[in-house]
């Protein structure tokens, strides 16, 4: 099987830390075009993280560490998956609420929250690549 997964990991990686960046800009400058190029790049980021998610589940399914490796922290597929779900939650609490980021304190829980979200996706493309045997 082609190595394909290593080809679209680095989309998300990438897109979510944008996306985050540019909400943090926005909420530090209140210029619209941080805030509209964050939403749209969040989107970009789920889109490709589906993507990278379908060829990680199907490249696991020649290893099987998925439901092996425990504890959950240290299991590359659902650390991000968790990572993943975080940015899936911020996108639809950015669609209900669409002034979450001109808010006095939602800005801030927000902003915070996908911070982390991109530690905690961070993390998980490093275990990824201590199991590829890359560091």
């Amino acid at each position: 099987m082609p190595e394909i997964h290593y080809l679209f990991i680095h989309f998300p990686i990438a897109l979510f830390s944008s996306a985050v960046f540019c909400d943090i800009l926005y909420v530090l400058t209140r210029k619209n075009d941080l805030a509209q190029t964050g939403w749209w790049v969040m989107l970009l980021g789920l889109v490709s993280a589906a993507g990278s998610i379908a060829t990680g589940i199907w490249q696991d399914s020649l290893v099987g560490h998925l439901g092996s490796v425990m504890p959950l922290w240290i299991n590359h597929g659902w650390v991000q998956l968790f990572s993943c779900f975080i940015f899936l939650c911020l996108f639809v609490w950015r669609i209900k609420n669409p002034d979450t980021l001109t808010h006095p304190n939602q800005k801030w829980v927000y902003t915070f929250i996908g911070g982390l979200a991109v530690t905690i996706l961070f993390y998980g493309g490093h275990l990824g690549a201590k199991l590829a045997g890359r560091i």
